[in-house]
């Protein structure tokens, strides 16, 4: 019975490391999970937006309770026709943190250079968090005109810290988000619906 308890602690350990790469960004400790899917996505992206987002934001935004008891509220606030991009809302007055969190979920490149699907998530501070959704919008407005001549022709390209955008148009507005080796869409829809509820929410 030890022995099989010891082979049991072992194998999680491999799976441990199989399946979980973990990275520093400019936010600072970051991880991205791979995941065997087997039956709808949208399933597993309901669980990444309600439950693993808790795991990350305990271990990640706040951290230790030093034996208090923390409290802290989150909400989902959208995600894509793809589950490829998930906004989930974040405040907590106990360690006076408040923003959004970006969970990025689709195919990423694991440690042995092959193509598996994953999740990461990435934290923005709400000020910082508003002003992109801000800054996002007036790159699309400033660049209507050019993007327009030419769908999927015509790009622009800017940044916030870790996190590259590309903009373009394709039957609309599109927005393609590259962080950490994902590369998502970030549709009209959901980031209008993202940017609108996190304001309300924080009303």
């Amino acid at each position: 019975m030890k022995n099989l308890i010891l082979l049991s602690i072992i194998l999680l350990l491999i799976c441990g490391k199989v399946y979980s790469q973990n990275t520093k960004g400019t936010n600072g400790a970051s991880a991205i999970t791979f995941v065997p899917i087997k039956g709808d996505k949208k399933a597993v992206a309901k669980e990444i937006a309600q439950f693993r987002s808790k795991e990350f934001i305990i271990n990640n935004v706040i951290g230790s309770t030093n034996g208090k008891d923390i409290q802290f509220e989150t909400e989902s606030l959208a995600s894509d026709d793809s589950s490829g991009l998930i906004t989930i809302a974040f405040n907590s007055n106990a360690v006076n943190e408040k923003g959004l969190l970006l969970a990025f979920f689709g195919p990423n490149i694991d440690q042995n250079g092959e193509l598996r699907d994953a999740y990461g998530f990435r934290y923005i501070p709400l000020k910082k968090a508003q002003d992109l959704f801000v800054r996002i919008d007036e790159v699309q407005d400033n660049n209507k005109k050019y993007m327009s001549k030419q769908n999927d022709v015509n790009n622009v390209y800017m940044e916030f810290e870790d996190i590259k955008f590309v903009i373009y148009r394709d039957s609309g507005e599109q927005t393609r988000v590259f962080w950490n080796g994902f590369q998502v869409i970030w549709e009209r829809t959901a980031f209008d619906r993202s940017k609108r509820r996190l304001d309300k929410w924080f009303d």
